[in-house]
């Protein structure tokens, strides 16, 4: 697969571990997106879950160096680059995690090719013998739903990523 044919949704914890952690592979993942080595997936409530969520006074006082300002630089560097969608005009039922459901949602409305996620239940759904599994495969048969490591093991080379 060519390297502009990546098309990828990043989950929070993915982005957060790429704010917190220079050297890590969420952290090559991040700065592949903000470099466009990739094409980064968006929607308004995954963007206001990554605000939210990794601007929030708990993970603040938790890693010294995230910010609410870094957090706002990220978001709108990755806006930017992305391909957006405000509100996706898809539906995917996930109620062991609803809070997940943005993301599958993000990966169908703008078909995804990767998922990178450090969610066991993200992580799970394209081997998942229950019925979100099932639905999941169907609606994204060609995805692949990775860790930051296991991308970055697999497609560095190819993308470019340092």
């Amino acid at each position: 697969m060519a390297r502009g044919h990546f098309r990828i949704v990043l989950d929070t914890n993915t982005l957060l571990r790429g704010l917190v952690s220079a050297t890590s592979a969420a952290a090559k993942v991040r700065r592949g997106a903000e470099g466009r080595l990739f094409i980064p997936l968006l929607s308004k409530p995954v963007l206001d879950e990554y605000r939210a969520v990794l601007g929030s006074d708990a993970m603040v006082s938790k890693f010294p160096g995230l910010t609410p300002e870094l957090v706002e630089v990220t978001a709108r560097r990755l806006r930017f680059v992305s391909d957006y969608i405000r509100s996706p005009k898809v539906a995917f039922e996930y109620r062991r995690d609803p809070c997940d459901q943005k993301f599958i949602e993000l990966a169908i409305a703008l078909e995804a090719t990767h998922l990178i996620s450090a969610d066991k239940d993200l992580l799970s759904l394209p081997s998942s013998r229950t019925e979100a599994g099932r639905r999941f495969r169907q609606r994204l048969p060609h995805i692949e739903v990775l860790s930051a490591g296991q991308f970055v093991k697999e497609y560095a080379e190819e993308l470019g990523l340092g």
